[in-house]
C-alpha cells in the first residue's frame, strides 16, 4: 500500500499531471469498457479512434504508477525486461 501511495505521490508530482488528470476525466467509459470487454475475450486490441487512444494513455499512466507498486503486474513486467537486457548483451 506504502508502495501504491508513493507512486500516485511521484505521478503527482510529475509535469504531466495536468494532462493526466485531464484524460481522466474526459474519458469515455463506455469505449474503456468496450475495450477491457475485448481484451477479456482474448482480442487483440488496436487504436483505431481518439477516444480509444485517450483509454490507452490512461491505461499507460496507470502502468507507469503499478511499476512503483512491489509484486505487481507492471512491476514484474519492468524486472523482466531488465533481466532480458542484462542477459542479451552480456
Amino acid at each position: 500500500m506504502k508502495s501504491a501511495s508513493s507512486g500516485s505521490y511521484l505521478l503527482a508530482k510529475r509535469a504531466k499531471f495536468d494532462d493526466i488528470s485531464a484524460r481522466l476525466l474526459a474519458l469515455d467509459t463506455t469505449v474503456l469498457k468496450d475495450i477491457k470487454d475485448r481484451m477479456k475475450a482474448g482480442e487483440h486490441v488496436k487504436v483505431e479512434t481518439p477516444e480509444q487512444k485517450a483509454c490507452f494513455d490512461v491505461l499507460d499512466d496507470l502502468d507507469a504508477i503499478g511499476g512503483h507498486v512491489k509484486g505487481s503486474i507492471t512491476s514484474k513486467k519492468f524486472m523482466r525486461n531488465e533481466v532480458w537486457s542484462l542477459l542479451s548483451f552480456a
